[in-house]
């Protein structure tokens, strides 16, 4: 199979590679590069490493090659790779995304495996701002038999979010919620929430690609009030956590003793914090 390029001559992946590189390599580390190339020829070619290592002058389908020389574009413009080919990995799983959902993070993944940890079976969990439901979908696909409830703010979010849990096999029931005003008399064994808890003072030591693309209303807080999100969930989780029931949160590292004071206020107690792989505060649990 070949593929013509502009000038009508067959292109090979080490061609590409070649351009890849001529076109990025000012503007993207190289060992990240590399990544990003392999990522690309196999999500568009289905060419992993191995593949291209044995057969450097694979000729790219005709088919393919406007989303490859679509993603270099891409790529020259900040997005970032998760966007340009639209899929992430998370918890060992695939999910599709846009920029209408934030791309999962390593530290959300030690989030899940915390809660699975300590997960009896046939519980109710609800995420609150699910995004692309890489949390409830994980949760749903590794935990025994239990019920998950998703929310978020609007379709364009939740559509994501379903699609994310057909393409994992697994049943959860996303429904519409705004978290600064919850309407619901329906009680849980877990709440998880990875709200808003970037301050604006923050954007500035951000990365551009953050900046550019993903969605500012799942990222960033109003300084004035910073735990305004965790606030609005605590309340909610006091009259709607079943007894001995659990709340977990990925937390700003900053907010780790505001965070802990607002749930010791409501009457939560156990409240335990856990770091992150760079040994960041990053996560806290309490029980009701």
């Amino acid at each position: 199979m070949s593929c013509m390029d502009v000038k009508g001559t067959v292109m090979t992946l080490i061609e590409y590679h070649k351009l890849f590189f001529k076109t990025l390599s000012l503007k993207i580390d190289h060992n990240e590069l590399e990544e990003f190339f392999f990522w690309i020829i196999e999500h568009y070619c289905k060419v992993n490493r191995m593949k291209y290592i044995l057969n450097p002058e694979y000729q790219i389908h005709h088919s393919h090659k406007s989303y490859l020389f679509k993603a270099i574009h891409l790529l020259e413009k900040n997005m970032p790779i998760q966007y340009v080919i639209g899929v992430a990995e998370f918890m060992g799983l695939n999910f599709f995304l846009n920029q209408n959902v934030l791309i999962p993070r390593p530290e959300t993944e030690e989030l899940v495996s915390w809660i699975l940890s300590d997960l009896p079976p046939n519980k109710s969990i609800l995420d609150i701002g699910t995004g692309s439901g890489c949390i409830a979908v994980s949760l749903a696909k590794f935990s025994n038999s239990c019920n998950v409830t998703a929310w978020d703010i609007d379709n364009k979010i939740l559509d994501i979010a379903r699609s994310n849990a057909l393409k994992n096999k697994v049943k959860a029931l996303f429904e519409i919620q705004d978290i600064s005003s919850i309407k619901s008399n329906k009680s849980f064994d877990v709440i998880v929430s990875n709200p808003p808890y970037i301050t604006l003072d923050e954007k500035k030591i951000m990365k551009k690609n953050v900046l550019l693309y993903e969605p500012h209303k799942a990222l960033f807080v109003e300084n004035k009030n910073p735990l305004y999100f965790y606030q609005k969930i605590i309340e909610f989780a006091k009259g709607n956590l079943n007894n001995n029931g659990n709340i977990f949160f990925e937390i700003n590292e900053l907010m780790l003793e505001g965070v802990s004071k607002l749930l010791n206020k409501e009457g939560f107690y156990d409240i335990e914090h856990k770091n992150d792989f760079r040994s960041k505060n990053r996560m806290i649990k309490a029980r009701i």
